[in-house]
């Protein structure tokens, strides 16, 4: 729905109001509501940062269906169809989740081919760097894969993905015998260190996958390592949980 829509529907209910000693209120309740939420959500989809869309929301939780509240809604709406502001923003956190909360669903997938044709097939870790880079560009046009970091511990390293206009790094990880709850967590800690030297890096995303289990703890190991490391923020995703 088009907001010149919305905001003709909202200055529709303005012209049938009840008046009393309490105050002036909507008639239509029920509704002034169907069309609070469905205005709600078109910015929510539209504008998911924007200011003015937290405070429409406030006046859309604030619930009273009076007269000031629908002004205020009106005007934010007709602020948004005048002005256009340019959506900046992209949900890299939003996105990235979804990817590695789904991959395991793709790999998956992947096997069930007509005729038995050939596949990829996921075994080892560069099997995961190569369907995720593959998946990360129906999202995202600048995906470097494996760019340099800055000499860490006396070695040059690798990253495996930067999205570098928002400063954001992938690290890649499958388990396997001999890479299980200590030494994934021994291996995510030198990594946080390295990341954290790199100059277009702001943001670290460490997406391990563990379609074995072999992971006993995962969610004990997530929040232990997530969260700010000085000035970079760390998020970690073993998955399939």
């Amino acid at each position: 729905m088009r907001l010149e829509e919305l905001i003709e529907t909202g200055e529709s209910f303005l012209r049938n109001v009840n008046h009393s000693d309490f105050g002036d209120y909507i008639r239509d309740s029920k509704g002034y509501a169907e069309w609070a939420t469905k205005s709600l959500m078109v910015l929510q989809s539209t504008y998911p940062k924007h200011p003015q869309t937290e405070r429409f929301d406030f006046w859309v939780k604030r619930n009273r269906c009076d007269v000031n509240e629908c002004e205020q809604l009106i005007a934010i709406l007709k602020a948004f169809y005048e002005i256009n502001p340019r959506i900046t923003g992209v949900d890299y956190e939003n996105i990235l989740t979804q990817i590695f909360e789904r991959f395991h669903i793709c790999v998956r997938q992947l096997r069930r081919r007509h005729s038995r044709r050939s596949t990829l097939e996921v075994t080892d870790e560069y099997d995961v760097q190569d369907l995720l880079n593959a998946i990360l560009r129906l999202h995202f046009d600048d995906v470097r894969p494996e760019e340099w970091t800055p000499s860490y511990a006396g070695g040059n390293n690798r990253m495996d993905f930067l999205l570098k206009d928002d400063e954001i790094s992938i690290e890649v990880k499958m388990t396997r015998d001999g890479l299980k709850d200590k030494e994934l967590g021994e291996q995510l800690i030198i990594d946080i260190a390295k990341y954290k030297e790199h100059p277009n890096c702001k943001s670290l995303y460490c997406f391990v996958f563990d379609p074995n289990g072999h992971i006993r703890n995962p969610c004990g190991l997530e929040r232990d390592l997530t969260g700010e490391h000085d000035s970079l923020a760390v998020k970690v995703y073993i998955r399939p949980l």
